[in-house]
């Protein structure tokens, strides 16, 4: 499209001679003479970046910058995309913003706009360039990893190898945000060349204008902004790629594409070592928000759909915010940073809402006490220092609005690292704090005062009062000089090296006591008596014994004082002489005592946990040993037990006849009539058998030996019961001997051999009587 310009040219018809040669007319096109500064026909110049002038022919033509035609795009992260112009600032086209978020400490938002739930206590790369190491960004959460009660979530951004630290810590006032520059502290505003960086207090931006990148920090919630036609598919870590497609945003450092859930861990720094939680932590699907409700609805949660960010829903998706604003607070949590995320998201895109004051006091900011809040004020407010104002005049002019506590109307920052709103920049007084006019101070001993009319410092020697010179006669007592503060006085004053030490001789019962009086210097020295009884020379403390000359009664040091004495006095009960001893004991008189003593007049001893009382002169044998007996015997008077142990001969009862075990008198060892021997008997010999006798002798067993045999009455039968027994074999075993024959030929022999012998109960029969009693006669 061309513009034109027309300009007024004015010819003027003068009268001319005709020359005698003919000659062909030229025509000579006007210039733009009407315009400032006058312009020549055909020449060209710039109106402004986007159109271009020419003069043609009297006429300005103006011609717009050609631009291509524009393309319409549609985020993946639901946001209305923004238009980016050309160097020239004619052109535009439409890109989607690469806004990375994060709150609560766990919810996060992707340059693509996934949103998922993320908890672990560690460091973690929330983005990195893929193919340049310029720019990364971590967050740093290891301090929570201790358990600590207060954990604040850090960024450390670092570009062209230059760190800064974005953190909090903890003071009387509560959390405050502490911006570090290569490990240095910065009082915002800060700018060098690479970082800018402001801070209302409460927001923290840092911009970095070389790649156009900005970072927000508010403790709780940080945002991330990147150009996308610098950082398209240039971008990795737990915010994403920036490409502008949600399929690859959950992507770990190896290229394998899972759930966010699931590859943020591996976005941890390397070489950090980290406590990992036990309970894993509740996630949020990348997938569109279900339409399904929680089982509560937080009426604060609701505040989203209120006419507070109705303007900024049409431009930044709510859901992901909406939805941890829910979880957050059914869990127990509060919903103030889904709140201020989506805030911040909104004025990021240029729209300041003051949302806190409908959040019932939940959410609202507790400012110091000269500042105010303000939803929308300037990111760098002026101080008194000029200097200061002029350096980061472009900045406060530029700079978005933003959330803080500011000064109230009419005062001014006193300056960047402190909270000190002022009326006046008047004075600075030596510790840097503001003086207002006509105030006074002391500083050492100099009266300064902030002049009101000049408003320059003014400081005079401090005056000081005419002091009395003391007398100081009491003991102990010297005159001192003293400073205090600035000026100079006198005073008595106590010095103990001055006092005199008495020493006093004491009575036996007194001790020498110090009394110090109020007011006085040097100490009283007099006799004070003890609490105590005093006795031949002797101290007794209460309650202890004391002699007494009677015998028969006892006394003790009592607690009653007595006043002629000032000591205590004794006291004396008589003696109960209701003795009652022991068995084996007998009261006996002692002399110089009042009452006997018990003595013993027997003896005793313990058998088997049982005490037996023995008198003199008496034995005790205990009744399960007769063998034992324990004699009392006087031994100068005093009572001996004697103890004596019969030995007896060996008994074995299998050797006695029945029924004659008998004990002797004591009852201690026992006998009886012993039953008869049987016996084996041997004899060596050389065996004879068929003309072979054996080569060697032969040792031949036999029995021999008397058994029992016996005769007994018996009433119940009314006979005579006849007991007999013979001396038998028990054991025998087949030997073997060899043996040499007549004919000089050997042979093998098996003999009889008895091993034991015994008795052996048989018939008592009265043929076998007779016969014994024949053969004994001789008679067949």
């Amino acid at each position: 499209m061309k513009f034109f310009g027309h300009c007024t040219t004015e010819f003027l018809s003068t009268p001319t001679s005709i020359p005698t040669v003919s000659t062909l007319p030229t025509t000579v096109a006007p210039d733009c003479t009407t315009i400032n500064p006058p312009r020549k026909d055909g020449e060209s110049w710039k109106v402004d970046n986007c159109t271009t002038a020419t003069c043609t022919n009297g006429s300005v033509i103006y011609e717009p910058h050609k631009c291509s035609p524009v393309e319409e795009i549609n985020c993946a992260n639901g946001r209305t995309p923004i238009k980016v112009y050309d160097d020239t600032g004619c052109c535009f086209k439409y890109e989607c913003e690469c806004t990375c978020s994060g709150w609560s400490g766990s919810h996060y938002l992707t340059f693509d706009g996934t949103a998922y739930t993320f908890s672990d206590n560690c460091s973690y790369i929330l983005v990195q360039e893929t193919y340049n190491t310029n720019l990364k960004i971590i967050l740093d959460k290891e301090v929570c990893s201790d358990g600590s009660s207060f954990c604040p979530q850090s960024l450390i951004i670092t570009y062209n190898s230059q760190d800064v630290i974005l953190t909090q810590t903890m003071t009387s006032a509560g959390a405050t945000n502490v911006v570090m520059v290569n490990n240095k502290q910065v009082y915002p505003v800060f700018k060098n060349v690479n970082y800018i960086i402001t801070s209302t207090g409460m927001e923290v931006t840092v911009s970095i204008p070389e790649i156009q990148a900005q970072v927000t920090y508010r403790g709780t919630t940080f945002n991330i902004n990147l150009p996308f036609s610098a950082f398209q598919n240039n971008t990795e870590g737990l915010c994403g790629t920036c490409d502008n497609s949600q399929t690859n945003d959950c992507r770990s450092p190896s290229g394998q594409i899972e759930s966010c859930e699931q590859t943020a861990p591996s976005w941890q720094v390397p070489n950090k070592t980290c406590i990992t939680p036990t309970t894993p932590p509740p996630s949020i699907s990348t997938s569109s928000p279900s339409t399904t409700p929680y089982p509560c609805q937080p009426p604060i949660c609701e505040l989203f759909n209120s006419s507070v960010f109705e303007e900024c829903r049409s431009i930044i998706p709510l859901d992901p915010y909406m939805k941890s604003c829910t979880q957050d607070v059914c869990s127990g949590s509060s919903a103030c940073a889904s709140l201020q995320a989506y805030a911040s998201a909104c004025a990021k895109a240029g729209m300041c809402l003051n949302w806190r004051n409908y959040t019932n006091g939940e959410c609202e900011v507790t400012c110091p006490p000269t500042k105010v809040y303000e939803a929308c004020g300037p990111a760098v407010p002026p101080t008194c220092n000029s200097q200061y104002n002029t350096m980061y005049q472009e900045i406060m002019e530029s700079a978005e609005k933003q959330e803080g506590c500011f000064c109230m109307e009419g005062t001014t920052l006193f300056n960047t690292y402190s909270d000190v709103c002022v009326t006046s920049c008047a004075c600075i007084g030596p510790d840097g704090s503001p003086k207002m006019p006509n105030e006074t101070w002391q500083v050492g001993c100099q009266t300064c005062e902030c002049d009101g009319e000049t408003l320059s410092i003014q400081c005079n020697p401090v005056v000081c009062p005419t002091e009395m010179v003391p007398t100081c006669d009491r003991p102990g007592e010297v005159l001192r000089n003293k400073t205090d503060g600035c000026c100079e006085s006198y005073e008595c004053q106590c010095d103990p090296n001055q006092c005199v030490i008495t020493t006093v001789g004491c009575p036996l019962g007194f001790t020498q006591d110090m009394d110090s009086k109020e007011g006085d210097c040097c100490p009283t020295y007099t006799c004070k008596p003890m609490k105590a009884c005093v006795q031949n020379g002797t101290i007794y403390q209460p309650g202890s014994p004391m002699p007494s000359d009677n015998v028969c009664e006892e006394c003790e040091c009592g607690t009653v004082m007595d006043p002629s004495t000032e000591l205590l006095t004794p006291v004396c009960t008589p003696k109960d002489c209701n003795l009652a001893c022991d068995e084996g004991y007998e009261i006996k008189p002692v002399p110089g005592k009042c009452c006997g003593e018990c003595v013993r007049t027997s003896c005793m001893v313990t058998i088997n946990n049982v005490t037996e009382i023995i008198p003199v002169n008496a034995t005790f044998s205990p009744p399960d040993d007769k063998c034992v007996k324990y004699t009392c015997q006087d031994v100068n008077g005093d009572p001996m037990v004697k103890e004596s142990n019969k030995i007896c001969p060996d008994f074995n009862p299998d050797i006695c006849v029945p029924g004659t075990e008998t004990t002797d008198a004591d009852g201690c060892c026992m006998s009886c009539t012993p039953q008869s021997d049987c016996n084996v008997h041997t004899n060596t010999t050389v065996l004879v058998h068929d003309n072979c006798k054996s080569t060697s002798p032969v040792e031949i067993t036999s029995c021999s030996g008397t058994c029992d045999t016996s005769s007994m009455y018996s009433a119940e039968s009314n006979t005579l019961m006849h007991t007999c027994s013979c001396c038998q074999e028990q054991q025998i075993s087949e030997k073997e001997v060899e043996m040499v024959c007549s004919d000089g030929s050997k042979t093998t022999f098996v003999y009889i051999h008895i091993g034991s012998c015994g008795c052996k109960k048989s018939d008592c029969k009265e043929g076998a009587q007779r016969r014994r009693r024949s053969l004994r006669n001789g008679r067949p």
